[in-house]
Parts: C-alpha cells; structure tokens; sequence
C-alpha cells in the first residue's frame, strides 16, 4: 500500500489545495464527480468542484494545509474505494467549527488511459450519517 499509486495521486491533489493550484485539484476529478464540501451541502461537476475550493480555501483565510495518514484502497476492476485518515490545519483559521482530523471516504474510477480520478470526495466519511441535514447539490 505504501506505494499504491492511489496514495501517490492523492497526495498530488492534496499538493494542489495546499498550493492554491485550483486547476490542477479540478483535473484530479471526474467530470460528474460529486464533493461533499460540508454536512449538507454537495457539489458536483469539475467547475463546481473547483470554484468549491476557492471557497473552502478562501474560508481557511488561505492557509489550509490537507494531508493524509493510514489509508486502505480497495479496489474492483476501474473502481476503488479509499479509506484515509485526513488532517486539515490551517494555522490562518483557528476557529474552524470543521472537525481538523476526519476518516475520509473516496472513491476513484480509472479512466480508459489508466488515469485513476476522484469520483466521490467524501472527507466527512460516515459522520454525515451523523447529520440533521442530507446532503443536496
């Protein structure tokens, strides 16, 4: 698992948030792919999912810094599901009402040129079950 190429492009997207590169975090998704930004609110399409991450960076006054801990990819044929243990900091937004260390829940899709890209980005994992609101785009 610790050279999972999975691990290798999450980190790339990871990178990119951190980086402010909105392009390269838009070109790390599917083209109907779905973000959950919060309990509640989903976005979906590769625009949407950019313009989200402005906002949400834009909201961490800039300074967000995402990584990853242990992670269990399970994959089926052109399908994956990823299990991570994801830190957000943001030493720029200290009064956050976001949960900073999450279980994320992805799933990734491998295209026809073997490109593995983000299909459900899910960093709240099963905590939305936890949720007075069901998520809605």
């Amino acid at each position: 698992m610790n050279d999972h190429v999975l691990k290798q492009e999450i980190a790339k997207a990871d990178k990119a948030i951190n980086d402010r590169d909105f392009e390269t975090v838009a070109s790390c998704y599917t083209e109907e792919a779905v973000l959950v930004v919060k309990p509640g609110k989903l976005v979906q399409g590769r625009e949407a999912i950019k313009a989200a991450h402005q906002k949400i960076s834009d909201y961490f006054n800039g300074s967000l810094n995402v990584t990853q801990g242990n992670m269990v990819v399970i994959e089926a044929g052109d399908i994956a599901l990823v299990l991570s243990k994801t830190y957000i900091e943001s030493p720029e937004k200290t009064d956050s009402e976001f949960s900073s260390e999450r279980d994320a829940i992805y799933i990734y899709q491998k295209s026809a040129d073997g490109t593995w890209l983000c299909a459900i980005d899910n960093s709240y994992g099963v905590t939305l079950l936890e949720s007075d609101t069901q998520p809605s785009a």
